[in-house]
């Protein structure tokens, strides 16, 4: 068991589910104007899931992990959350903190606890008024005080040392007012606290621009051994090779999965890729064959060539 402040991660998944947690969506498109952000595109993230999204500076991956947590809405296409699953998106910058100290405001990721054990005092004043069906109630408080507990919601001042520490923070800084830390230290602030959150699914959007060595193998070893489902965006390849097992590709508006680590991805897309230049070079020299044939023969060339062209190259 490890002793307080250690920064292991191995204890800090606070919730046993009894369900199979999972956001996903079909057939969902976007669109800016007349350019396809999404097309048709169909995912399934849920526990377990370890996903990285890639894809071209600006070909909407931002924009697909928002749609993901429910930020933005899409054109069409349907999104669907298995009850009670909770997901938290990080973006990659942009994120402030300010009013109080580093402790007070990682505090603040435990809130689900502190929601919960409202519900439990309320439903206490209940039961001592006679307010109510009993047995119902005392069956309710029952099912939260065990959630609660499962949660290790009474270790949390431990897992916020553990997390804070793994991510480069030291004990002096605890009592630190939150606006005295630069912008990078800022997005580790709200690193910290979507990992203490401990969501079903955890949407990560670049988490390691900010993070040196120590704290992004930290990371590593965090999402290595999370429970739930994440999907996440980095430039980082060897951090990928070593926390996710499937790719998503993002192009052109579609998306496209590929089983295996991000180092496999790369070996798989450079093969298509060079098939593909391969098939293209092919076509165009058919293409240079048939407007020789063309030219040479003017109006002879008859209607049936002329639809043969037609559908030979009508996805070109």
């Amino acid at each position: 068991m490890p002793t307080r402040g250690e920064t292991s991660p191995l204890f800090l998944y606070y919730f046993i589910w009894v369900f199979m947690a999972f956001v996903q969506f079909s057939q969902v498109s976007l669109a800016f104007g007349d350019r396809d952000i999404l097309k048709n595109v169909t995912i399934n993230l849920q526990t377990g899931s370890k996903v990285a999204l890639t894809g071209a500076n600006g070909a909407g991956k931002s924009t697909l992990i928002k749609v993901l947590a429910g930020i933005t809405k899409p054109d069409s296409g349907n999104r669907a959350v298995q009850k009670e699953t909770r997901v938290v998106y990080l973006p990659q910058s942009g994120l402030t903190h300010h009013g109080c100290s580093l402790k007070e405001e990682a505090d603040k990721a435990f809130e689900f606890g502190y929601e919960m054990q409202r519900q439990i005092d309320l439903i206490g004043e209940l039961l001592q008024k006679g307010e109510g069906n009993t047995d119902s109630l005392v069956l309710q408080q029952a099912e939260l005080i065990q959630k609660l507990e499962d949660s290790q919601w009474y270790r949390r001042e431990a897992a916020c040392e553990s997390v804070l520490l793994g991510l480069g923070f030291s004990r002096s800084d605890f009592e630190k007012r939150t606006e005295e830390f630069s912008g990078g230290w800022q997005m580790r602030i709200a690193l910290a606290k979507a990992l203490m959150q401990n969501p079903d699914i955890l949407l990560l959007d670049e988490p390691t621009n900010y993070l040196d060595i120590e704290a992004r193998s930290w990371l590593e070893q965090f999402l290595q051994n999370f429970k739930g489902g994440f999907l996440l965006v980095s430039h980082d390849r060897y951090f990928l090779d070593v926390t996710i097992n499937e790719v998503f590709e993002l192009f052109n508006g579609e998306l496209k999965r590929y089983p295996g680590n991000f180092s496999h991805y790369e070996k798989v897309r450079e093969v298509e890729l060079k098939t593909l230049i391969a098939e293209y070079e092919q076509q165009q020299q058919e293409i240079n064959k048939l407007e020789d044939y063309i030219t040479r023969f003017g109006y002879k060339a008859t209607n049936s060539l002329i639809k043969w062209v037609a559908l030979r190259f009508q996805n070109l």
